[in-house]
């Protein structure tokens, strides 16, 4: 499975589907369990697995926030989560005084943005906060995009898309 940090032959490792081997196996990759328990009736499924959603991670100034969050309700997204958290990278923080004395701050404040979407709209979606959060100045942030294996929305037990 291209992306799985314990790569292997599928086929193989189905045909060595015994005790030894799930002790081995056991708490790594949920793929990996699934075939060793399923035997080789799982092997084309699962090669065949594609996943249909995305999950976004925006790291954005947070004077941007509202205007980010405007366009993708524009674009359509629903739902979203949004943390103030603190770092750096090329920006490097500043230096401030406070009571006379000079102190850097190297942890600007930041937001994150975190979005599940399905991968119809997932590229658009990452050109919207790209375009809505551009300053074009040095800290605008980056935005990050993941597969999701699966999502299940705890209410009404739904899964995948319909989670969303």
């Amino acid at each position: 499975m291209p992306g799985c940090a314990h790569e292997f032959d599928v086929q193989w490792l189905c045909s060595l589907c015994n005790l030894w081997l799930r002790a081995r196996w056991h708490g790594r990759c949920s793929l990996h369990l699934a075939i060793l328990t399923t035997g080789s009736s799982a092997t084309n499924s699962l090669s065949n697995t594609h996943f249909c959603m995305k999950k976004i991670e925006a790291i954005i100034k947070p004077f941007k926030l509202e205007e980010v969050k405007d366009a993708l309700a524009d674009l359509g997204v629903e739902g979203m989560t949004v943390t103030e958290v603190k770092g750096f990278g090329r920006q490097k923080g500043h230096t401030e005084i406070y009571r006379g004395s000079e102190y850097t701050v190297d942890f600007l404040p930041k937001v994150k943005l975190e979005i599940v979407l399905g991968d119809e709209i997932a590229e658009k979606a990452v050109a919207t906060i790209v375009a809505a959060a551009k300053t074009g100045k040095i800290g605008d942030g980056k935005v990050f995009t993941f597969s999701v294996e699966s999502a299940t929305r705890i209410r009404t037990e739904e899964t995948g898309e319909k989670a969303l």
